[in-house]
């Protein structure tokens, strides 16, 4: 008690008045209340204000002290009109202002509620006041702290703190930073918390609370105090703790920086732990991981086996991959260890890491292939490259893409040529990649012949047959047959019986043989056949020559008089033949309109005439000549119009 600090405090309010009341005078006593710090040794002091009022001579002043327990007498303390202190404060008490108790080297014993009475005869009035002895604590201290603590997510005692010597009861609060949090006391179940409080023997009292929280990663490094307040305390006092908190590593944060073989270095950070780069480049992985105490990082490759390519290079925290190749292509795991309490944990994260490339044939088709006709065809072509390529097929002197593989169900001479695979990639910067093939198909003779089926020729003219073979090997021997009237076949013999047949090569290796029939007549009306042979096989193209009737050709349109005598008609199956000249028919339809019209005016003049409507006209007169001149005139006049539309060579010719 020798060292605590004293301060007293009036818990009335701001004044309390001591009424003293005296025969025709009276007394008012004020008191001052308030918290005023003071210690309990020393000069240190404090006034209790009394002060009365009265109309005649001076009352009787007492101060007197309330007993601590209920019932019990009075103590007094001093008797202002005498000047008297008792016993207890005699030295240390002194009467200011009036009627006011100065109290001296204030200690505990002096706390309580102090009554100042004023009486004047039959006449009494008092006053009291309470004097509270405030005794500031010690500063807290933080016990039961002894890290480093395991974070188990789990509510346990992790530091006790105490504050001694405090009057009346002191607060204890646990913060986080600036961050108020539970505490009390209890067990790892007591989610209510507390404090324990502990009289001691002078008075004061001892405040206990312990700081329960579930400890987690997040707590390592972390400041936490115990703070107290007290009225008698100027400012809070605080004791602090730094926590150490052990436990397993987090999943590891794996960034990548890359920097282009040939392009300026730019550092980039992928949040998603992947990193798209191209053959040549560089790129750095680099790991971290939150762990207590600090884990072990390891680099292993996830996929084609735990050992890391040749042009790797680790450090504690990275790995450098040099010179990239597309095999480089892939996962890489990055492992994180440390050991708490003798138990080891672990936790690793994935980077991958894409290795761009153009593309490239890895399995190009065969130079040449040689397939047999009518045989089917299928050609793969395999290519590789990231992002994976598209590929085609393309023959020369044709830009449509074919699909990969290459496929015929069956194959004829259409086919062959020289195709190119084509690898082509999305990235447009990749070039693409080629292989070429030729296809060379090899079997019997393909024969074509025109026209095709069937040609019609006319009578007395000339008729021309054309075949064309496509062959490999080269067609050894190409000829010509028809079947007689007997059924057999004959061959065709060049210049007998008005045949005659030339052959030819013309391009992209083909061969052409022409079978003309001069001067066709019916003997020529037969089924001929085109036929090659080589050492593959024979093939052959029929065709049937028939007979082109005259009566067939359409009749001719009105317009069809008027075309030029060098007009060509089409006669059936591509051939043609010089019209000549108008047709009889036509001219003989011009004669008869003609005629037709004549006697048409000679009716109708005669009618006229008969009935009087040509009046004047007489046999002998010169005048009717005339007449009759004008009538035939009018008369001609009356032709059709489109009959003015002749061709005036035409119509000469008519009349």
């Amino acid at each position: 008690m020798a060292t605590a600090r004293v301060c007293c405090a009036f818990l009335c309010s701001a004044y309390a008045f001591l009424v003293c009341m005296l025969p025709g005078a009276y007394a008012t006593i004020a008191v001052t209340v308030g918290p005023n710090k003071q210690a309990l040794k020393g000069a240190e002091s404090v006034v209790l204000p009394c002060q009365y009022t009265s109309d005649d001579a001076a009352p009787t002043v007492r101060w007197w002290k309330e007993p601590d327990i209920p019932g019990q007498q009075r103590a007094r303390v001093y008797h202002v009109t005498n000047g008297q202190a008792f016993t207890g404060y005699d030295g240390r008490t002194e009467i200011v202002d009036q009627a006011s108790l100065k109290l001296l080297n204030l200690g505990m014993q002096d706390e309580g509620t102090y009554v100042c009475s004023v009486e004047k005869d039959a006449d009494y009035e008092e006053g009291s006041v309470r004097l509270e002895i405030l005794v500031a604590p010690n500063p807290p201290s933080i016990s039961s702290y002894n890290p480093p603590l395991e974070a188990d997510n789990k509510r346990q005692v992790v530091a006790r703190c105490t504050s001694e010597g405090g009057k009346p009861e002191a607060t204890l609060s646990w913060y986080n930073g600036s961050q108020l949090i539970s505490g009390g006391l209890g067990d790892d179940d007591d989610d209510q918390g507390g404090t324990l409080i502990q009289d001691r023997d002078d008075g004061t009292f001892n405040i206990i609370s312990d700081l329960i929280v579930a400890l987690s990663r997040y707590d390592q490094g972390q400041q936490y105090f115990c703070q107290v307040d007290h009225p008698a305390l100027d400012q809070p006092q605080k004791e602090f703790i730094q926590m150490e908190v052990l436990y397993p590593p987090a999943e590891p944060l794996v960034q990548s920086s890359g920097a282009g073989s040939s392009d300026p270095v730019d550092q980039v950070t992928v949040t998603t732990s992947a990193v798209t780069t191209r053959e040549g480049d560089t790129v750095t992985l680099t790991c971290s991981a939150d762990s207590n105490p600090p884990a072990e990082l390891t680099w292993t490759r996830a996929s084609g086996g735990d050992s890391l390519p040749n042009n790797s290079v680790t450090d504690d925290t990275s790995l450098t991959l040099t010179n990239l190749g597309r095999t480089d292509s892939g996962d890489y795991t990055c492992t994180a260890r440390n050991v708490i309490n003798g138990n080891p944990y672990e936790s690793s994260k994935n980077a991958t890491v894409n290795v761009l490339y153009a593309p490239v044939i890895l399995q190009p088709p065969s130079p040449s292939l040689e397939v047999q006709a009518k045989q089917p065809l299928n050609v793969l072509c395999t290519a590789d490259g990231n992002p994976p390529p598209k590929v085609v097929w393309q023959k020369d002197g044709d830009s449509k893409p074919l699909p990969n593989p290459l496929q015929f169900n069956s194959v004829d001479y259409s086919v062959e040529g020289t195709y190119k695979c084509v690898a082509s990639s999305s990235d447009p910067s990749f070039s693409e990649a080629m292989a070429t093939t030729m296809v060379d198909v090899k079997g019997a003779p393909s024969v074509q012949v025109k026209p095709q089926d069937s040609l019609a020729a006319i009578m007395g003219d000339t008729a021309t047959i054309e075949c064309t073979i496509l062959s490999d090997p080269s067609a050894q021997n190409i000829y010509w047959t028809y079947t007689d009237d007997n059924g057999q076949n004959q061959t065709v013999s060049s210049g007998n019986g008005g045949y005659s047949v030339a052959e030819e090569d013309i391009a992209d290796g083909k061969r052409k043989s022409t079978l003309t029939i001069n001067n066709v007549n019916s003997g020529h009306l037969k089924v001929y056949n085109c036929i090659a042979e080589n050492n593959m096989g024979t093939s052959s193209q029929a065709i049937s020559v028939l007979e082109h009737e005259l009566n067939e050709i359409p009749e001719p349109t009105p317009t069809d008089v008027y075309l030029t005598t060098n007009r060509k008609e089409v006669i059936g199956d591509g051939l043609e033949r010089n019209a000549g000249p108008p047709s009889s028919v036509a001219i003989v339809i011009v004669l008869l309109v003609l005629i037709l019209i004549a006697v048409g005016l000679g009716a109708g003049v005669w009618f006229a005439k008969k009935k009087g409507f040509l009046k004047g006209l007489s046999g002998g007169s010169k005048s009717n000549g005339n007449v009759q001149k004008d009538q035939q005139k009018q008369s001609m006049n009356a032709i059709p119009d489109h009959d003015e539309d002749f061709d005036a060579n035409h119509v000469d010719a008519a009349v």
